[in-house]
């Protein structure tokens, strides 16, 4: 096992580089110590389902063994309640929060997408959303469909946006022609990133691969 698994080292520990340099922006304790020093810890729900998604989009861009791939797939969506393809495109900064239930199918992503408990970002006649990053989803909301989700966006809990865009700096309420927007006077990031620090998340381009 650990020679099938070794070509694929440098692999997981660009990845492990990734998320420890991003986890340098958190303020949350459980993302680094009191010094500023990072914490990955696989034991975190979190870590791991952070850890799990860009090594296996990584290794399926580098055409490693399909079975492998769905072997990982499997543990992030038994083990971490979410269901987030190898296909689709990695998201920098994304902070699954008790993301339990919730999927996400093959979209665009900006920097900084939060989901929490049974979100659906997906497909509605094939058609999927576009998401600009800074994008704040709360329990059981859904943005489906030929949406384009503009920057710093919140969506209450229960919202649903089916084949609707979406303006900058907006809290989205209601299901399908009822949505209603309210104006975002906080920036989204700020509930999870470190302030002084937030600069640095223009470190972080997204990747842009085709999914």
């Amino acid at each position: 096992m650990d020679k099938a698994l070794a070509p694929f080292e440098p692999v997981f520990m660009e990845v492990l580089s990734k998320i420890a340099d991003e986890h340098t922006l958190f303020k949350a304790r459980y993302f680094r110590d009191e010094s500023g020093t990072p914490l990955v810890n696989p034991l975190n729900i979190e870590h791991l389902t952070r850890l799990l998604h860009p090594f296996t989009r990584r290794l399926f861009l580098e055409k490693a063994p399909e079975a492998l791939l769905d072997c990982l797939f499997a543990v992030s969506k038994s083990y971490c309640g979410l269901n987030l393809f190898y296909r689709t495109e990695e998201i920098d900064l994304f902070v699954p929060q008790h993301a339990l239930g919730s999927v996400i199918g093959y979209c665009e992503f900006g920097p900084f997408i939060v989901m929490h408990q049974n979100c659906n970002i997906g497909h509605n006649h094939g058609r999927y959303p576009s998401i600009e990053g800074g994008l704040w989803m709360g329990p059981s909301s859904s943005i489906l469909g030929g949406c384009k989700v503009g920057r710093n966006v919140r969506m209450a809990t229960g919202a649903m946006v089916i084949d609707r865009d979406i303006p900058d700096d907006v809290i989205v309420f209601g299901i399908g022609r009822d949505v209603r927007f309210k104006a975002n006077t906080q920036d989204n990031r700020l509930m999870i990133l470190d302030e002084s620090r937030l600069t640095d998340v223009r470190r972080f381009p997204a990747e842009r691969h085709p999914p």
